[in-house]
């Protein structure tokens, strides 16, 4: 019995209307309703030439009222300066001033908006407390889904998770902090995700992100799915031409995977490199990471209280008297779920050697990726 799956079968592409030769802009427009279990998130990121950083997305609800009726629009920005200080904010609209087109990206949260057709985006916000951005992305490749951009989770094909990426962009524009708007320069980044169940229950861990290379654009979501799931290992790869921006590689499923892993100070074990082998047809594309720094650590498990009682006392001793502003979980919750949730990203150096009908290159670069590890250690998880 198959418990995930990507979706790629010719049903899956005539269940969801998509045509399998082309992308269409309304895939980038709102896909889910407001019903219990549904949600979705239009991300974009992007790294300036002046160092500065920033990371939006816009979401119909919020995690915790996911399981709930209705939508809560809201978005978050984060804004990182030149000399490497962060501050994110949040924002809230109603859904009397907020609109999400089926036809494309196209999202109004009040006065905050992204839209776009896969070539041109843009992006304002401007209802946050002391930061702001307008910024414009230029596609440099064409957009990537692996077959339907979905996964398949369950027996029935239950429940879908889904990416739909731009995954290089050119970016331009202002960011507004420390009371001064700036103009930036940069590359970007651009997704689309629905799902309709929470990622701690749909998958053991992950690893995201992309390489730019002097050739190529290299993609990654290396998805593997809890134990309820089997531990299916279900990759989203693609490589991109830098000169034509046209896809030249995606994988058809079939891939191997070498890991030597390094302890982190989260207590579990992470691959210091990963050596993929990625199959389509008779061509491959092997992809290696190895990383330099951890550049952030987020301890969910190891930092969270023990129970509510502790949760409390904590919010108590930080003057906080509204517990929703207490986020995350507890371990007691997270050990009734079986789960231990970590996720580090790193800068590291990558390549990849590329054989399409009989002709070997290779090309080199760094990349910044995420590894998203919810799950316990398990050696049935291949990490």
């Amino acid at each position: 019995m198959t418990l995930a799956r990507i979706m790629n079968q010719p049903q899956d592409f005539k269940k969801m209307g998509i045509d399998p030769s082309k992308v269409e802009a309304w895939e980038d427009g709102i896909r889910n309703n407001d019903g219990p279990g549904n949600n979705e998130v239009w991300y974009f990121d992007a790294d300036f030439d002046d160092g500065s950083k920033v990371v939006v997305g816009f979401r119909p609800k919020t995690a915790g009222a996911m399981m709930e009726t209705g939508f809560e629009p809201n978005l978050n920005l984060a804004i990182t300066r030149p000399n490497g200080e962060t501050t994110q904010e949040f924002s809230f609209a109603s859904m009397e001033n907020s609109s999400m087109s089926k036809e494309k990206c196209d999202v109004h949260f009040g006065p905050d908006y992204c839209t776009g057709d896969f070539k041109e985006y843009d992006v304002h916000i401007e209802s946050t407390e002391g930061i702001a951005c307008d910024l414009h992305y230029r596609a440099l490749v064409e957009p990537f889904r692996q077959g339907t951009s979905g996964i398949a989770l369950g027996a029935n094909d239950e429940y879908f998770y889904t990416d739909l990426s731009v995954p290089k962009c050119e970016v331009t524009g202002t960011l507004t902090y420390d009371g001064k708007t700036v103009d930036v320069h940069g590359q970007g980044y651009h997704d689309h995700q629905w799902m309709n169940i929470s990622p701690m229950q749909a998958f053991h861990h992950w690893l995201w992100g992309r390489m730019y290379t002097d050739k190529y654009v290299v993609y990654i979501y290396d998805f593997v799915a809890t134990e309820r799931f089997g531990f299916t290992r279900l990759p989203f790869f693609m490589i991109a031409d830098n000169e034509t921006g046209k896809v030249v590689f995606t994988t058809d499923g079939r891939v191997d995977l070498e890991t030597e892993l390094a302890e982190t100070s989260v207590g579990k074990e992470f691959p210091k490199t990963s050596k993929y082998t990625f199959k389509d047809g008779d061509n491959t594309a092997e992809f290696d990471v190895t990383w330099r720094d951890i550049i952030e650590v987020r301890d969910m498990y190891g930092n969270a209280p023990r129970d509510q009682a502790e949760a409390e006392e904590m919010a108590k001793k930080a003057g906080l008297t509204d517990m929703q502003k207490v986020t995350g979980g507890t371990k007691e919750m997270y050990d009734r779920a079986g789960i231990q949730p970590t996720y580090l990203r790193f800068f590291a150096d990558g390549g990849v050697k590329l054989t399409l009908d009989g002709q070997t290159t290779e090309s080199k670069g760094t990349m910044l990726y995420e590894y998203n590890y919810m799950g316990k250690v398990d050696p049935r998880a291949g990490v």
